[in-house]
């Protein structure tokens, strides 16, 4: 019977033993918050706010800050005029100028005014955001409503001249017009629905704790604002 031949090392010294094989490396399984690609917080953060804040954090928190302030605000601007029927007053031209104007000043005050108090409320309640890091959270909180600004076109092809009439009465007694205003209509509310919650997540991760105290932190810090403006308005009240 013939023998197995043995590897033997050189010089005949013993027996080599046989090479280890090491197995290539495998990528971890990935978490949720693992990088994004930079290139893409106005997508990722409808489905990952919270890694997308993350990664803000983490690399430029300042970024576009103001300029999503002053989109947020023209777009808060368009669907205050329209549900306070500034449209039966004004025409969409004037319209369209304040909120350019208007809007952008009031978003950019606003987020800097609204970044004291909830930074304030947040710290009251654990929280342990910077105010640049809250600033950034409230401001790509904006990009849901951003985005709705693409509503106004198909609308605007709709209504014309009533694009911003709380109920036009053009499309009264056409079914199909109707339907597709009401399609219109579905699609604010849930973006509005949606981008809230993003603004709970976003403001969550810059505080460093969950979405649940992120609301009890902005219920806080409008009574912070609130409260003193009643307080004012009923001395004033009383004063009179």
């Amino acid at each position: 019977m013939s023998e197995s031949p043995s590897m033997e090392a050189p010089g005949g010294h013993g027996v080599m033993s046989p090479p280890v094989v090491v197995p290539p490396p495998f990528p971890a399984a990935m978490s949720a918050h693992d990088p994004i690609e930079p290139a893409s917080p106005w997508l990722s953060i409808w489905t990952r706010p919270r890694a997308t804040m993350r990664l803000i954090l983490d690399t430029d928190p300042r970024r576009g800050v103001f300029r999503l302030a002053a989109a947020g605000g023209i777009a808060e601007f368009l669907a205050l005029a329209t549900r306070q029927g500034l449209g039966d007053t004004y025409s969409i031209q004037v319209l369209l100028a304040l909120a350019l104007a208007g809007g952008a000043v009031v978003g950019i005050l606003g987020i800097i005014l609204f970044t004291a108090v909830v930074s304030l409320a947040g710290r009251w309640l654990g929280g342990r955001g910077r105010s640049v890091e809250v600033m950034a959270a409230l401001a790509w909180a904006n990009v849901p409503g951003i985005w709705s600004l693409l509503l106004w076109l198909p609308r605007a092809a709709l209504l014309g001249g009533e694009t911003f009439h709380p109920l036009p009465a053009s499309i009264q007694g056409n079914p199909p017009a109707l339907l597709f205003y009401g399609l219109l209509r579905i699609l604010q509310v849930l973006i509005g629905l949606w981008g809230f919650a993003i603004s709970l997540k976003c403001l969550g991760e810059a505080h460093a704790f969950s979405a649940w105290r992120a609301l009890g932190a902005l219920i806080l810090a409008a009574f912070i604002v609130i409260v003193p403006i009643g307080l004012v308005v009923l001395a004033v009240q009383s004063l009179g």
